[in-house]
């Protein structure tokens, strides 16, 4: 039965609200994956700058380099730790997105079909689920955003050379050109940038279906894209909406707090860090429930059936 945007969004909300802890699982994915990330950058600087490098006075990068200089196989050991923790950060960004769209999935799958109904028909979650899942379809993930970033390198390797024809006929041609060349590439580069957003969430939605790949998300996030390119700009459209005025609003709170406590600067640095963990809850809800809101519009593609041709009678 194919579900109108409307429709996505409340069934969406129904299956977040019954499976409300995924949101607590998202805030927490989004602290570990940044740590892990700053630890990538940090570890190699500690490693090469030696014992205590934080902690004692002059110039952290000055003893690295003296490091290296003295002992050159610990450039090789501090890339190695950077490499081994953003790949772990890397592995544990798609393990949560693989148990969060498990749910789901699952959840949306269970509940009846059609317009959304009572939440609790939603209800699937446990850990043990959501682990479960994470384990399954972990694989899946990581092979998804490896190919997502091969076409995102090559699209960045298109906005270089879209920059390089700016220079060059600028050099070439005058002003007038290289304002040309940036005009006329802009909307084309901003179009593509905006289809493999649309694309990427919509195929990300289809990974935890079963006997779903790579290429099949891939395939059908053009295909649904095709026939509901409306209901998916609505979907982005309203969240995007709420995600401004979400930060709007804690730009406001920040504000009011530098202002109430600008006499005590400790205070007002363990306040806004309070504010800025505070923001992810409202973030991962938006993530969650968008998610779930695209997983009701796949299942109503997919579930789609075919039409028939109609049978040429012979004489």
């Amino acid at each position: 039965m194919r579900l109108s945007a409307l429709d996505c969004l409340r069934r969406g909300f129904r299956n977040l609200s019954a499976n409300w802890e995924l949101v607590l699982l998202q805030w927490l994915q989004s602290l570990l994956v940044p740590a892990l990330l700053f630890l990538g950058i940090a570890a190699p600087v500690a490693i090469l700058a030696g014992p205590g490098a934080f902690g004692r006075k002059g110039p952290v990068l000055g003893r690295a380099f003296s490091r290296i200089a003295e002992d050159p196989p610990i450039l090789l050991l501090s890339l190695v730790a950077a490499l081994a923790l953003w790949l772990l950060a890397y592995v544990v960004y798609c393990y949560f997105q693989a148990g969060t769209y498990g749910v789901l999935w699952t959840a949306d799958r269970q509940a009846l079909p059609g317009p959304p109904k009572s939440p609790l028909l939603f209800r699937t979650f446990s850990v043990r689920d959501f682990f479960g899942w994470g384990g399954r379809y972990v694989g899946r993930y990581l092979r998804f955003f490896l190919f997502a970033c091969l076409l995102a390198a090559l699209a960045f390797g298109g906005i270089v050379l879209w920059i390089a024809s700016i220079a060059e006929g600028g050099q070439a041609w005058g002003a007038g050109a290289a304002l040309g060349i940036g005009c006329g590439g802009i909307f084309p580069l901003g179009f593509l940038a905006l289809v493999f957003s649309f694309w990427f969430s919509v195929a990300q939605a289809d990974l935890a279906r079963e006997g779903s790949s790579v290429g099949a998300a891939s395939r059908l996030g053009l295909s649904v894209l095709g026939r509901r390119l409306g209901a998916v700009l609505f979907l982005f459209f309203v969240f995007l909406l709420v995600a401004a005025a979400l930060a709007f609003a804690f730009f406001l709170i920040s504000i009011v707090v530098d202002l109430l406590l600008s006499g005590a600067p400790a205070m007002r640095a363990v306040t806004q860090l309070l504010l800025l963990f505070a923001q992810g809850i409202p973030n991962a809800l938006l993530a969650v429930a968008l998610g779930a809101a695209l997983v009701a519009l796949v299942r109503s593609e997919t579930q789609m059936p075919m039409r028939k041709r109609p049978e040429v009678q012979t004489a």
